[in-house]
């Protein structure tokens, strides 16, 4: 039986499809799947959104590096999906390279603004911005984040492909590569 890295992280922007395809690459090579988000509204007793509305933006992005680095430090094999500024992190993408195999989701500008779109209001970083000027904002704040999102151990193409294409060329390509790391 193949071993494949026992953590592995999906990155990217928001709306890249990491909780989708985290959630089908788990079943692929049975695994838990983790999504960061849900993990921390699970354990703070509240959503995200009443997060960022009743604690602030600054208290979530420190429970954000709590909780990960409390996934990564534990023995479970697993697939994580992180949020889209998790990475940007004092010293998050080292820690995330260190402990895990990393993969970033790699969408286009024209492909996150289609998919976030319809669900600004579930996002509370953009619930405030219209639509006119998101595409503007998703330009700025991937170019801001590539640099780290770059850093992953390996990077996917996701435009134009389903779920499931995704998660089996990911499959393929750790077999491939020989990234066949414990």
């Amino acid at each position: 039986m193949e071993e494949f890295p026992k953590k592995i992280i999906l990155m990217g922007y928001m709306a890249s499809g990491k909780s989708s395809v985290g959630r089908e690459l788990a079943i692929l090579l049975n695994r838990n799947f983790i999504d960061l988000d849900v993990f921390i509204a699970e354990n703070e007793d509240l959503s995200i959104s009443q997060i960022f509305d009743e604690k602030g933006e600054p208290y979530f992005r420190k429970k954000e590096m709590v909780y990960l680095r409390e996934l990564l430090h534990n023995d479970s094999a697993f697939v994580l999906s992180v949020g889209g500024g998790t990475p940007t992190f004092t010293g998050a993408i080292e820690m995330i390279n260190e402990k895990a195999f990393s993969i970033y989701l790699k969408a286009s500008i024209q492909t996150l603004f289609e998919r976030l779109v319809p669900e600004k209001i579930e996002r509370p970083l953009l619930k405030k911005i219209p639509d006119i000027a998101l595409q503007e904002y998703i330009a700025v704040h991937l170019f801001e984040r590539s640099h780290y999102y770059l850093k992953a151990n390996l990077s996917v193409s996701v435009d134009f492909k389903s779920t499931n294409e995704i998660s089996k060329e990911i499959v393929h390509l750790l077999k491939e590569n020989g990234k066949l790391i414990h």
